[in-house]
């Protein structure tokens, strides 16, 4: 009787540590495949749809979606901006990433050139600040520019299609379009000249292009951006998904205010500062990006983000590469215009 009460007891542990080691490894397994998550970086958001995944849950490209009775699962594809419908599938293989015959404009860390070098003799040029990039979604935007040393005034000249042409003198080094004169019409591009005057003697001038996006475009945008305003997530995570949309139109002015917005609150994530660098390198401003992802490393690190940290670094080499290309190209490169 003692017998079989031993070998009970030996076999009931046998059981217990069975369970107790299956468990663990349940544990582990799961542990590996959270911080295999962690560590992918996110090329999609559920919007809804999916009933395994919460509203808001990243995908990454090997994760798969599941609908009731055939449906489909309405997402946010980060690579592409844009929402999107899809099956019961892998992820990435509907959310697919853009050809180099797609490329809408250049992206940094994707590894087309944005970058127009400087000359030695532009450093006192009036050059366009703001909008940042081309392309911009507001027919009367509010143009701003370097100050050129010794100047008291600026000439600023609008020209294109739809009988835009006009010029008016300023003061300062910012003009707000004027409300009496035409707007920008969507889907032409005009040419914006800055001469930089000492009274009546011209000291420099400057030449950008701006292209109004057309309308069918704008009205994209904006009906993926409501869309993503009505998903009531964190002002971070808002920012984010609102820069992917932008970007992937082009709209890089669009990417850097709702960037900088959150940079300026105080914002602790990495990815805001690290979005915001690669959108200034965009915009052809390497020392705003070197700032920007300085503070995004020193983020990353402290919240012990790899994937951020990475991607951080590599924009700091990035940054510093325009800035030597700045110093030291002449005469002035071109990049070929947007599509």
């Amino acid at each position: 009787m003692l017998k079989k009460i031993q070998i009970g007891a030996i076999i009931l542990g046998l059981i217990l540590a069975n369970v107790t080691v299956s468990r663990v490894r349940g544990q582990e397994v799961v542990r590996a495949n959270r911080q295999s998550k962690a560590s992918c970086e996110p090329i999609a958001k559920v919007i809804d749809g999916d009933i395994h995944h919460k509203p808001l849950t990243k995908l990454c490209s090997e994760d798969r979606v599941r609908t009731a009775n055939g449906g489909k699962v309405k997402i946010l594809c980060y690579p592409r901006g844009i929402i999107i419908d899809i099956p019961n599938d892998v992820v990435g293989k509907h959310c697919l990433p853009l050809q180099a015959n797609e490329g809408r404009g250049c992206n940094v860390l994707q590894g087309r050139n944005c970058v127009i070098a400087k000359g030695p003799n532009e450093e006192n040029k009036p050059n366009k600040i703001t909008p940042y990039g081309v392309v911009i979604n507001n027919s009367r935007p509010t143009l701003s520019w370097f100050r050129t040393k010794g100047a008291t005034n600026y000439i600023v000249q609008v020209k294109g299609n739809g009988g835009i042409n006009w010029q008016l003198e300023v003061k300062g080094e910012t003009l707000t379009y004027p409300q009496y004169l035409a707007e920008l019409k969507p889907g032409q591009a005009y040419s914006v000249e800055i001469v930089a005057m000492r009274g009546d003697k011209v000291i420099d001038s400057s030449s950008a292009l701006l292209l109004l996006a057309s309308n069918e475009r704008l009205q994209q945008v904006k009906q993926t951006i409501n869309i993503l305003l009505n998903l009531q997530q964190p002002l971070d995570e808002l920012a984010i998904d609102m820069d992917a949309v932008y970007e992937s139109y082009n709209l890089v002015n669009e990417s850097i205010k709702v960037l900088d917005v959150r940079a300026k609150a105080g914002s602790t994530n990495p990815k805001i500062y690290r979005l915001l660098g690669d959108r200034y390198l965009i915009a052809k401003f390497p020392q705003q990006a070197n700032e920007t992802y300085l503070t995004a490393k020193k983020l990353a690190q402290q919240a012990n983000n790899t994937v951020e940290l990475a991607l951080a670094e590599a924009g700091i080499k990035i940054a510093a590469q325009a800035k030597v290309k700045e110093q030291t190209s002449y005469p002035p490169t071109r990049i070929n215009a947007l599509q």
